[in-house]
Order: structure tokens, then sequence, then C-alpha cells
């Protein structure tokens, strides 16, 4: 226990370090850069040969979807942590959110969350408030994908695939967890165990169902970015789309559970590509998947230098003057 503390106490240093100097700020890109790299170098020229065959026209129409529903991500991020008492500008937050959430290509799953608190609070956000937004954000996300998945994928896999029809059984436990009483009986659980201090106020069911408004919704564009890659593939565009919006959103729900790859590399793309095959060959399925990291790898690099350049541009910089204040944590060893 005693090691786990002085490891978790070094992480958070080293996340303050990153946001607190200009040099460490660019190692942790270059680092989040090289992991996105290394993530795709593998499949390089199978993603090169699934691009030409789907054609040019149909990779910008997923990548434009894709941005889409990054944006509508950042939303759901956004209305959480209004909700818990910080509003950002949507320019400081897209800095916040779309530089932090580069994390997620280095090793560990904890980088995004830690980027994003000292990120935001140069801002002047507390970092427990961003934490806890954080964490929220993924429940929200979480629910909505699978409520996205059970509406969509039982219908689209009707007979032989009726092994999926257990999916709706799922609905109302997750409307229940979604459930802001739910939400906040959880959360108060899990920053008991961390020892981390309560939100300052409660999350409005307003905000809850607003963020979870804003879910659906970049599924639904995550799903659009799949089935843009599909349609020149297949003869059967309707049933695509169905399998793509459900598909990308179960994949996704079960690849969250893997902390260990870069964004969820691995788990997400055999679900998917398991999925797909309903609709397309296996190598064709393949192909769309891999196709698809490359362009969520490239829409996260440009919305994150976008994000930057123009806050920089605007001269939406660190706020000047004391930091607010925040509750003193208990020592962990005590």
């Amino acid at each position: 226990m005693r090691l786990a503390q002085v490891v978790v106490k070094a992480v958070v240093r080293l996340a303050k370090a990153v946001a607190g100097s200009r040099w460490t700020r660019w190692a942790f890109l270059a680092a989040a850069v090289v992991g996105g790299g290394l993530a795709l170098a593998p499949h390089r020229h199978a993603v090169a040969a699934a691009a030409r065959d789907i054609g040019a026209v149909a990779v910008l129409g997923g990548g434009v979807a894709a941005v889409a529903g990054l944006l509508a991500t950042m939303q759901v991020w956004r209305v959480v942590l209004a909700g818990l008492g910080s509003d950002l500008p949507p320019l400081a937050a897209a800095k916040v959110f779309f530089v932090g959430q580069l994390g997620k290509y280095v090793p560990g799953s904890v980088w995004p969350i830690l980027a994003q608190m000292e990120l935001a609070h140069a801002h002047r956000v507390p970092r427990h408030r961003t934490g806890t937004a954080a964490l929220l954000t993924m429940v929200v996300s979480l629910g909505a994908g699978l409520l996205t998945a059970a509406a969509t994928l039982p219908p689209a896999l009707a007979g032989a695939d009726r092994r999926y029809l257990w999916l709706l059984a799922g609905v109302p436990v997750v409307a229940l967890v979604l459930h802001p009483a739910c939400l906040r009986a959880a959360l108060a659980v899990a920053l008991r165990v961390t020892r981390r201090p309560p939100p300052d106020r409660p999350l409005p069911a307003r905000a809850v169902l607003a963020a979870t408004g804003w879910a659906v919704v970049s599924w639904l564009l995550f799903g659009v970015h799949i089935w843009l890659l599909v349609v020149p593939l297949t003869r059967h565009p309707g049933p695509a789309a169905a399998v793509s919006v459900g598909g990308f959103a179960l994949a996704w729900c079960l690849g969250f559970l893997l902390v260990v790859a870069p964004a969820g590399a691995g788990a997400r793309d055999v679900v998917l590509i398991a999925l797909l095959a309903t609709q397309l060959g296996t190598d064709e399925a393949a192909a769309v998947a891999l196709l698809s990291r490359a362009v969520m790898t490239v829409a996260d690099l440009v919305l994150a230098g976008g994000a930057a350049a123009a806050a920089r541009r605007r001269r939406v910089r660190p706020v000047d003057g004391p930091q607010p204040f925040e509750q003193p944590r208990p020592d962990a060893a005590g």
C-alpha cells in the first residue's frame, strides 16, 4: 500500500510538471504523438491499401464525422464540468480537453485525466473538480454507448445473430445507472475510496440529461464515420449503418475496459471487426477498422493542435493571480 501511494504521488508530481513547464509540455505531447504513431506503424501498409480501396472522398467524410464526434464528446465533459461549478469558455475547454486527451496514447489510462487536471487548473478550475468531471464523463459516455448499441444492433443483427439480443436486457440497468441519484452515490463511494474531496455541489439532473444527449450525438457521429468507410464496400448501406453505429459504440465500451494498450488498441478493433464482418468480408472489415483507427488518431492530433494554436492566437492563457482554494486531502498514510 505504501509503495502504491508513493507511485501515485510521483505520477501526480509528473503531471504537474507537464502543465508547469514549457519543455515538459512539449515532451508530453511528443510522447503522445509517438505513442499514436507506434500504435499505427505495424499496420501502415494495410491502412494505405484500405484507403485506396475505399477512396479519398469516403475517408475525408469519415474524418469530418470523427472530428464532429470528438467535438460532441468535448461537450459532454464541458457540460459536466459546468454542472460541477466551472463553466469554461469553448476555446479554453477545447484546449484543456483535446490536449489532455492526447495522454491516452501514452500507456496507462490515468494520463488524460491528470493532464486535464493540470491544464484546467491553470484556468482556475480546482484539480479535484476536473478529475471528478473526467470520471463522470467516462460513466455517461459508457452508459450512452451501451444504450446506443442496444438500440441499434439487435434489429440489424436479426436471424442468425440473435445472440446479440442480450444487449436489450442491459437497457434498464444502464438507464438506472445514469439516474442522477445513482451517479451521485457511485461518485461518493469512489471519492471516499480514493480519499478525494467531495464535489462542491451535486451534479444537477439537467446537466446529466444534457451530457447524456451530447454523448448519444457523439456515438451517432462516430457511427457515421464508420459507415462512410463501409459504404464503398457494401451493397446494403441501410443495415450497415445500424451496425456501424452500434458496433463502434459497443467496441469502444468493451475496449474501455482495457487500460494497458494505448487508447484501448486491440480489443476495440477485434470487436468492431467481428461486428462489421456480418456486413462485409472479414478482410474488408479489418481494413475498415484499421483505417478508422488511423482516422481517429489524426482527428485527435488535428483537434489538439488546432485548439492549442487557436488559443495561442486568441491569447487564451492561464489565469494570473491566486489559484482557487482546494480542499486538503487527508494523508493517505493516516
